[in-house]
């Protein structure tokens, strides 16, 4: 390996030696930032380290054409194409992964505009107001003469309503400054965390090693308090994972099958030991609200960062059946074919006369196998699915479209009105 020793190469780019051993071996698949870290650590270009570099380009022109909805005729020829022309095919590719990651930059804005509750909670008690205010302000404009109690009381529910209203306005604003600012931009809490998890690819040498007394150190850079504790109690479960399932066993592992016995039967640990430990696999947990509360991305599949994922996902299945495990094929928009571990379990003790808390965890393996799997999307936001009965709102790339939502109606202004005048009693 260029004279470089393995110890001191896995320690560059944040693996252990076995599991060095394995790529080495090619028993496991390299990609994405792994990839990128490897290479830079042996001083080649990241295509020379590339697991069969033409069949991966390839299979790269094939997806982008699959995107681009090209005939089974065209596709097929992609072969050819790469072959003979090797530098375009490089450039169809880039591009494609360009537009890739330009959707994911487009869902992740989305979701922050579109899934952020507080700033939701906010607008909809301004709005309110407003509609209260106005329709005061249409009685005092309307009625010409207007009883002398009447008056008083009107202007009274007005001046409490104005401030009401720059209540609410003052309250949007201290939301926004108060918010972490990273790289210029302003972050919940959420996002933080999220930025800290994928920055280390969700793998902390320390907590293999030191469990959860590593914590506080490894948390400590993450300036914003609630951003510092959430990432504590993610980091504490992994801990706790770690101690229950160690690296040397999950880094020897080729299924999530060979784990089952040493993790004590506990499917959710065994996906979620391989999704934090293999770089090569995406993880995500949500419970039963459909709400992610753990993404790791993968290369090649998209996540949203905020609010929940394609309904498609076997992610949301698996709730139909807590403890049964689901294994199937799924296919993202750009024809890639994904191997996915899915299942629902309580994280609660049972109890008679309580509902169970349940949470559902998936993995997420890129698939080698041909044949096409189950359609999905990383989210309806960002998804150029046209045809998908499961969509619940318009995609902003061009090709989504909503479901006619028919007779579905709602009246919101009479909704908030009334509310708004009831406390005025």
């Amino acid at each position: 390996m260029l004279g470089l020793k393995q110890a001191g190469v896995a320690a560059t780019v944040g693996i252990s030696p076995s599991y060095l051993n394995l790529i080495e071996h090619n028993r496991r698949a390299i990609g994405g930032a792994l990839l990128t870290r490897l290479a830079d650590a042996l001083g080649t270009d990241r295509a020379a380290l590339a697991e069969d570099g033409d069949a991966a380009l390839i299979e790269g022109v094939r997806n982008a054409g699959a995107v681009g909805k090209i005939d089974a005729e065209a596709l097929s020829e992609a072969a050819t194409l790469t072959q003979r022309h090797p530098a375009w095919a490089r450039l169809i590719v880039a591009q494609a992964e360009a537009l890739a990651a330009q959707a994911r930059t487009v869902e992740a804005l989305s979701d922050r505009l579109s899934h952020d509750p507080t700033l939701a909670d906010a607008m909809h008690e301004m709005l309110s107001t407003v509609s209260v205010v106005r329709s005061t302000a249409s009685i005092l404009a309307q009625t010409p003469e207007i009883d002398a109690n009447w008056l008083r009381r009107f202007l009274a529910n007005l001046d409490s309503d104005s401030r009401r209203l720059a209540d609410g306005v003052e309250a949007v604003m201290a939301l926004f400054d108060g918010r972490a600012t990273q790289g210029g931009e302003r972050l919940l809490p959420s996002e933080i965390v999220s930025r800290f998890l994928d920055d280390a690819g969700h793998r902390f040498a320390a907590l293999e090693e030191q469990g959860a007394t590593a914590v506080a150190s490894l948390v400590a850079p993450i300036a914003d308090p609630a951003a510092r504790a959430l990432a504590a109690d993610v980091l504490r479960g992994d801990a706790e994972d770690a101690a229950r399932l160690p690296r040397a066993l999950v880094e020897a592992a080729e299924q999530p099958d060979d784990l089952i016995a040493a993790a004590g039967g506990d499917l959710a640990l065994v996906l979620r030991r391989l999704g934090v430990v293999d770089p090569g696999r995406g993880l995500v947990v949500c419970d039963a609200s459909g709400a992610l509360l753990r993404r790791k991305p993968v290369a090649g599949f998209a996540l949203p960062v905020m609010g929940a994922g394609c309904p498609l996902w076997p992610l949301y299945a698996t709730f139909a059946q807590p403890g049964h495990p689901m294994t199937t094929v799924i296919e993202t928009p750009d024809g890639a074919g994904w191997r996915v571990h899915a299942v629902a379990e309580a994280v609660t003790p049972p109890g008679f006369g309580q509902a169970p808390v349940l949470q559902a965890t998936m993995l997420l393996t890129r698939s080698r196998s041909a044949g096409a799997g189950l359609p999905v999307g990383p989210g309806c936001r960002v998804c150029p699915r046209a045809d998908c009965a499961a969509r619940r709102e318009p995609s902003v790339l061009s090709g989504g479209v909503m479901l006619d939502s028919g007779s579905v109606s709602e009246d919101t202004s009479t909704v908030e009105l009334t509310g708004g005048e009831a406390g005025h009693d």
